[in-house]
């Protein structure tokens, strides 16, 4: 999901197919925060064809391959690819994540972790409020008094978002 007004800025409104007029955080069992903002869910089909139309109605080319090596010169880069290809290139994205082989750090980092499951689910009911987006649930009243998963929770803090 995104903050409406962020897709707007970027004329990509369109591509949101469901609109809640505010979301909601729930910080523990008895505090919930509201934030009066727009947040609406992505259809990712819509936005690929979009961006895709936006690509070629703007001239770019597509190459299908792999990278093998990137290769920095003077004033471009030159982009080896498992077919053998060679392209040059002014500006390059590197959206391959933390554990990229493109990037040379100075030092070790640590690339700490998140992990998000999601699914997109038809009910017949739920207990959230449809009129809201909730963006973060912290509470944890549902682990009961088990001591493992108190302490597990505490240590790896986990949160439910959920778009009714």
């Amino acid at each position: 999901g995104v903050w409406v007004d962020e897709f707007e800025s970027l004329n990509l409104e369109s591509c949101l197919d469901k609109i809640w007029p505010m979301a909601s955080v729930h910080v523990n069992d008895s505090k919930t925060k509201f934030l009066d903002r727009p947040y609406g869910r992505v259809s990712r089909k819509k936005l690929k064809t979009l961006l895709l139309e936006r690509c070629l109605s703007n001239g770019v080319q597509f190459h299908r391959a792999k990278v093998w090596k990137i290769e920095h010169e003077e004033f471009e880069f030159s982009i080896l690819c498992d077919d053998g290809n060679e392209l040059k290139a002014s500006l390059i994205v590197d959206a391959s994540g933390f554990a990229s082989s493109f990037i040379e750090y100075e030092k070790p980092r640590n690339h700490g972790y998140q992990i998000a499951h999601g699914i997109l689910a038809e009910v017949e009911e739920h207990p959230f409020d449809s009129d809201k987006m909730l963006l973060m649930d912290w509470r944890d009243s549902h682990l009961g008094n088990e001591p493992y998963l108190r302490t597990s929770n505490s240590r790896f803090p986990t949160f439910l978002y959920a778009m009714p």
